[in-house]
């Protein structure tokens, strides 16, 4: 595979950022081709019939999957030796992998570690990713942010029983009003379902100690209405700017920052905290849908030496807990070596905690929602 170092993400929002006379509909139709030319790049090498280590005509690409998504092509030079046939003659021989547009290793570790279902889940991260917005209760309620962002012509859709709406007709959401007022944050109505398992309420000390940008940290705030104490930390000091910056916008004034110089930050808090949240390092494969060129990026000694980072990270954090208090340990991986696996050999070690509730939404089998994990883990007093 024939991939640069940059983000998908980065590239194309610099090339927004260049296309300044695009129209929404021309911006989001470039979006959606390149995240699916990403996503399904082997795919359509191997229906032209390239091998994997070939440079692909990006002309012969894009007319690949101009015809095997049904759309005719221009009478174009570059393209007059393409036709629907002559790739699908080419498919007909192809593997499994090939087929689903995934690497050789990631489809066999995948198949080892999910069995019968890994078809499916592979399936179900193929599909493009919806968005979906995470109510800021702080401010306001799902009902009152749907009609608001109607006024600027984003229609939204509630799910039941929840504080998320999923966004049905794009617009202008980070130019709406109801954003720069701190209304809502873009998440994942998967990754929403992690704050809920710390079972947190008002008046709790709770230590979010792998934040990043914070995401969960501002749902854990709103969760305990903005009553007690968060501590969000991370290894990075430019994801707990933006952090600061979201808390802001949010009205979040019960959370603190803190960079995790070295292994003394994180032992001065033992059993500090009422909850502690471990959303750790990982694969990723749960949220390929967003992050498709991470399928080109990932390789299988990635993943060991991150299962590695989770044991040590687990190990060390955990102690962070009081006794009485719970511990939740979430990654956005698909893969059972990343998380019941993990899980498993932690409570081996540590007899003190005790899983209590463990949650695993797996693509094209149980949801329709990003992959995710999160185990519930309560120590005795």
């Amino acid at each position: 595979m024939m991939f640069t170092e940059q983000y998908a993400d980065k590239v194309i929002e610099r090339v927004l950022g260049e296309q300044t006379y695009w129209d929404l509909t021309n911006r989001q139709t470039f979006v959606t081709d390149t995240y699916n030319i990403i996503r399904w790049w082997r795919k359509l090498t191997v229906a032209l019939g390239y091998e994997d280590n070939d440079s692909p005509s990006m002309w012969h690409i894009w007319g690949a999957y101009q015809l095997l998504n049904a759309k005719t092509l221009p009478d174009w030079s570059e393209l007059t030796a393409l036709s629907i046939e002559l790739l699908n003659d080419n498919l007909d021989k192809a593997t499994s992998a090939q087929l689903n547009s995934y690497p050789d290793w990631l489809w066999q570790r995948a198949s080892n570690e999910l069995g019968e279902q890994w078809l499916n889940v592979a399936q179900g991260l193929n599909n493009p990713a919806k968005t979906y917005l995470r109510t800021n209760t702080l401010k306001t309620n799902a009902s009152a942010l749907q009609v608001e962002l109607a006024r600027e012509n984003i229609e939204c859709q509630l799910l039941p029983d929840t504080d998320t709406l999923e966004v049905t007709k794009y617009g202008h959401l980070f130019k709406s009003k109801a954003f720069s007022q701190g209304w809502f944050e873009m998440q994942d109505a998967g990754s929403q379902q992690i704050a809920p398992l710390l079972n947190v309420k008002p008046g709790l000390r709770v230590v979010d100690a792998c934040a990043g940008a914070g995401g969960k940290s501002l749902h854990i705030a709103a969760l305990m209405q903005n009553k007690g104490y968060v501590l969000s930390m991370d290894i990075h000091q430019h994801k707990l700017d933006i952090l600061k910056k979201r808390a802001k916008r949010a009205g979040v004034h019960m959370l603190e920052t803190r960079l995790i110089k070295n292994s003394k930050t994180v032992k001065r808090l033992k059993d500090k905290f009422d909850r502690v949240l471990l959303d750790v390092p990982c694969s990723g494969t749960g949220v390929l849908r967003r992050n498709p060129d991470a399928k080109w990026q990932l390789a299988n000694n990635n993943i060991e030496n991150l299962i590695t980072l989770q044991g040590e990270i687990l190990q060390r954090y955990s102690q962070m807990c009081k006794p009485g208090g719970r511990l939740v340990y979430a990654t956005c991986s698909i893969l059972p070596s990343e998380n019941q696996q993990q899980v498993h050999a932690f409570l081996e070690n540590n007899p003190q905690f005790k899983l209590v509730e463990e949650l695993s939404l797996l693509p094209g089998v149980n949801t329709h929602f990003d992959g995710f994990y999160g185990a519930a883990l309560e120590r005795q007093v």
